[in-house]
């Protein structure tokens, strides 16, 4: 097997031509096992519990297979031949502790032979392997101990190499405890000890870079750094630290770059993997759970590639011999997966599978084994260890023509022609198994519930009128159509911020094909606390289909404007005001508005005076109108609030092109065009509120984990006082603890406070964002998809978090939407984006606003022209060089 083993790890196609597309159970291409045996029963093993080297130093160079279990056994086998035999395992020792990494090399002082280092939980131990003679044959193998290290934290894993430029025939061993400490080791003496970050949560992959002396990890924020040694040695001592405690001498730990890829990483290896790499040149491999990076020396992202169909369990980087003799060497990507397969990457081009052979490994090696090159050593998660060697078989026998007549190839392509004719109709025409199809949809009613059971307390923040709870009941009609039965079907809704809901998710247990639909009511009642930004619910199905693959089913419906508002006595006098032209008749707000009338507890005596006025009140007590003039074709919608103006206008901008759909005469399609200038300031002062309110909930949480720090203070230092046999006096320390007490109840109390008066203001947002996005596409003349981007990059949906908020998505979006389709130049195109930190102000986000306003306003457009990416007007005027 060694050309075939050689040849399949360095060209594409391996042992027979070109690149392959996935192997099925039966195919060809599988990795053939050489050598296989099972370390032990009832064993655990992990990634690093698998070591190939010439452990024993044999000067013939044969490697060994050197494996440890998570039970503490140690065992090296020395294959000889194909298949295994007894005497291939030459050493089994039950060590005193778990073995959680297994490393070979240079780590004893004065010596260049190549030791064994063990990495226990709480020891880390170097030993010597010799093989004992006698006679001129080896009668067994000794393990010798040369040093041993008791850590003081838990390790995780380590890594070796020359750290700090020393001599390249020494290695120094750094190891990674569970809560992030880095302990280095000079050989059988302890350097020092260094934390890398405070909030560190869960360990992840370490790989030292020889040429830069750089440690490379992956961090709980899918963060990618590097940390120089020289820096972490001359870093002061942070280890054992109190939370804000300065160190006494010393600069702080610095990280040399950081590289976020989004995912967290099960591989770190330094390698020369890109073919476009000089000779001095040296870059990261970095594989995720699902993608695989390169990364430059500075921590730039050279290339990446998503192998989104498969699952990886394990990854390796390997060198390739040397094309010549001057070349540099390069190195494949080795991946093996959780479904079974391996593969092999040249750069980010599959050039090779095979499937394996009953296992999925947790690490894999790739050496030369009884002196054939290109062996893959593959160990999974049970102990079971295999040598393989990817080609394929030579035919037993050779095929032999019987027939000596001549061959008709026209006859042969015209079977083939046939051939290919079938096929495709069997694919494309032929008889399928029906797969199930989940279908929701959502009965709206127009009339609120009349005889509802009233649920609620007097002095709840629902809505009422008359008395009686505003409410609607949506029924909810799941049916199923197929040949098999779904089970575990979850209906997920999303509403507004101002409605309550009885129940926001519904978990079907089974759900049968061709039946009676499954019925679900769902009641909707609305907060009088804040304003409705929307009207707009989503139902989302999600199940498994018969063949287990996931499905989603979506459901949009709108429920009734009169569920938030009620007709009351016309009020003209308003503090904001828009006006809606439109190029059709106006037709009577009666028959415009005549859901509002069809409520039950609406006199008839108030629909007759609709004639030109119409006025409403919100649940939240806010009052809106519209007044329509026949003569202008034109609807004039006011209101006290500005934000109150959207849900309005909204319905109005919707009934009229209902209306006028229903009833067309063919004409000139209607539309509804905005003519005034945009009411900017008015959203940036609501803009403002928000953003003042989120800053003064951030000093009022700071505040109270001040006052908390404080309590636990005085807390322990009166245990001190009271466990002390001599008693002390208190020095008023029991006054300072009720004082703190009473100040943290007022910070709670006030970031309630706060929070409830950011949700308000936060539906008030979202409402105001909703109108000037309408205000947007009626003076521009959007048309539906190039709305819908805007929308999506000018998001309405006001999400605020700890961490992040609506002010830097938005305006991180707009910078993206500023740099890409709405771009003035290619420069802008070209230019990288910043990173998304909370903003001092609101400043930026206003003048990115108005820059998108005005590049709207000269013709540019999101999709579906080329001219909104070169600006050749002036509405880029209000940009500098690093807003754009």
């Amino acid at each position: 097997p060694s050309s075939r083993a050689e040849s399949a790890l360095r060209r594409p196609g391996g042992g027979g031509g070109r690149a392959l597309a996935w192997p099925s159970e039966m195919s060809l291409f599988q990795a053939r096992e050489w050598w296989s045996t099972q370390a032990g029963d009832d064993e655990e093993f992990d990634i690093g519990c698998l070591c190939v080297a010439n452990i024993d130093n044999e000067p013939g160079g044969a490697n060994k297979v050197v494996t440890g279990s998570f039970q503490g056994v140690l065992r090296m086998y020395n294959p000889k031949q194909k298949d295994y035999k007894i005497e291939d395992l030459v050493l089994e020792k039950r060590m005193d502790a778990p073995i959680l990494q297994l490393a070979a090399g240079r780590f004893v002082q004065g010596s260049r032979e190549i030791t064994l280092a063990i990495l226990h939980p709480t020891k880390l131990a170097v030993y010597m392997v010799s093989a004992v003679s006698q006679g001129g044959s080896v009668n067994y193998y000794s393990l010798t101990p040369a040093y041993e290290h008791n850590l003081q934290r838990p390790a995780y894993n380590l890594c070796y190499g020359p750290f700090g430029g020393t001599k390249e025939d020494r290695d120094y061993i750094c190891v990674q405890s569970l809560d992030g400490v880095l302990s280095f080791f000079e050989q059988d003496s302890f350097a020092f000890s260094r934390m890398l970050s405070a909030n560190f949560l869960v360990p992840g992959p370490i790989c030292y870079m020889a040429k830069c002396d750089l440690f490379i990890i992956c961090n709980n924020a899918m963060c990618v750094e590097a940390y120089r040694y020289q820096v972490l040695a001359a870093a002061a001592d942070n280890v054992d630290q109190q939370q804000g405690q300065e160190a006494t001498s010393g600069k702080k730990v610095q990280v040399d770059w950081s590289t976020n890829i989004g995912e967290h990483a099960q591989s770190i290896e330094i390698t020369r993997f890109s073919r476009a790499l000089s000779a001095n040149q040296q870059e990261i491999l970095v594989v995720g759970e699902r993608t695989i990076f390169t990364i430059k020396e500075n921590g730039g992202i050279r290339l990446q590639k998503r192998v989104a169909e498969y699952t990886i369990s394990a990854a390796l980087s390997y060198r390739l011999p040397p094309e010549t003799q001057d070349a540099p060497p390069f190195s494949n990507l080795l991946l093996t997966t959780h479904q079974g397969h391996l593969m092999v990457f040249k750069e980010m081009q599959l050039v090779w599978c095979a499937r394996l052979q009953g296992m999925m490994p947790v690490q894999a090696c790739v050496e030369t084994i009884c002196g054939v090159r290109g062996m893959v050593i593959c160990m999974d998660s049970h102990g079971k260890v295999q040598i393989n060697y990817m080609g394929t078989d030579p035919p037993t026998a050779s095929l032999v023509n019987t027939e000596m007549k001549e061959l008709n190839y026209d006859e042969m392509e015209e079977e083939h022609q046939d051939l290919l004719r079938v096929i495709r109709m069997t694919h494309g025409e032929g008889a399928r198994d029906a797969e199930e199809m989940l279908e929701v949809r959502a009965r709206v009613p127009s009339v609120l519930d009349t005889n509802a059971d009233d649920d609620t307390d007097a002095d709840d923040p629902v809505g009422r009128v008359d008395g009686m709870v505003m409410q609607c009941t949506v029924h909810l009609y799941i049916s199923l159509t197929g040949a098999k039965p779904v089970e575990n079907v979850t209906v997920a809704l999303k509403a507004p911020a101002c409605f309550a809901l009885s129940q926001t998710s519904i978990h079907l247990d089974s759900l049968q094909p061709g039946g009676a639909p499954e019925i679900v009511p769902i009641v909707f009642r609305v907060w009088n606390t804040v304003l409705c930004s929307g009207l707009d619910v989503i139902a989302s199905a999600s199940y498994f289909s018969g063949n287990q693959h996931p499905r989603t089913v979506v459901c949009e419906f709108r429920l009734p404007f009169a569920l938030v508002a009620k007709l009351i006595q016309p009020v003209k006098n308003a503090s904001f005001k828009i006006q809606l032209d439109c190029n059709r008749p106006p037709p009577p707000l009666q028959s415009l508005f005549s859901g509002l009338l069809a409520q039950p507890h609406v006199p008839a005596s108030l629909g007759q005076q609709m004639t030109s006025l119409l006025s409403v009140q919100y649940v939240s007590g806010t009052e809106a109108t519209v007044i329509v003039s026949k003569n202008a074709c034109r609807f004039s919608v006011q209101a006290s609030e500005f934000a109150a103006l959207w849900l309005l206008a909204q319905e109005l901008s919707l009934r009229l092109e209902q209306h006028f759909k229903q009833g067309g005469d063919g004409g000139e399609p209607f539309h509804i065009a905005y003519q005034d200038s945009l009411p900017l300031q008015d959203y940036f002062a609501l803009m403002d509120d928000h953003f003042a309110l989120r800053k003064h909930l951030e000093e009022l949480r700071s505040h109270l984990a001040d006052r908390t720090q404080q309590y636990r203070v005085i807390q322990k230092r009166l245990l001190v006082r009271f466990k002390d046999r001599n008693p002390s006096p208190l020095n008023h320390l029991d006054t300072l603890l009720n004082l703190t007490f009473e100040q943290t109840l007022q910070l709670t109390e006030c970031i309630d406070d706060v929070e409830r008066s950011l949700r308000s203001i936060s539906c008030h947002l979202s409402a105001a964002t909703e109108l000037v996005l309408l205000l947007i596409r009626f003076r521009f003349e959007m048309d539906d998809e190039n709305f819908r981007l805007l929308r999506l990059h000018f998001s309405p949906e006001v999400c605020d978090s700890v961490e992040q908020g609506w002010e830097e998505q938005v305006d991180a979006s707009l910078m993206h939407l500023l740099r890409t389709a709405l771009a003035r130049n290619p420069k802008d195109r070209s230019a990288i984006p910043p990173p998304m930190k909370v903003p001092h102000d609101t400043l930026k986000l206003k003048k990115r606003i108005t820059s998108v306003v005005d590049r709207l306003a000269t013709g540019g457009r999101i999709a579906g022209g080329e001219e909104g990416g070169e600006m050749n007007g002036d509405g880029g005027e209000h940009d500098d060089e690093e807003d754009c």
